[in-house]
C-alpha cells in the first residue's frame, strides 16, 4: 500500500486535533481502509473545564460521518 502521507502537509496542522483531522482524511481517502458513511478515530489531549482548569480528554470522530470529509 502506498503511504498518502506528507510530512509537509502535516506541518501545516498545528495541534493534535488537526494533526488527527489531516490523518483521518488520508485514511477516509481510502474506500477499502474503511466503511461507507463510518469510521471512528481518536487522540488524547487535554481540554479547559468551566473553571479553566486543564482535564484530560478523549476527543472521538464518531461514526456517521465519513472521514475522508471530516
Amino acid at each position: 500500500m502506498k503511504t498518502l502521507w506528507s510530512d509537509t502537509d502535516a506541518g501545516r496542522h498545528q495541534g493534535y486535533l488537526a494533526e488527527r483531522v489531516y490523518s483521518s482524511r488520508l485514511l477516509g481517502a481510502n474506500a477499502d481502509l474503511v466503511l461507507h458513511g463510518g469510521g471512528n478515530t481518536s487522540v488524547k489531549g487535554t481540554w479547559k473545564d468551566i473553571y479553566g482548569e486543564e482535564v484530560e480528554t478523549l476527543y472521538v470522530k464518531g461514526s456517521g460521518s465519513d472521514l475522508i470529509s471530516i
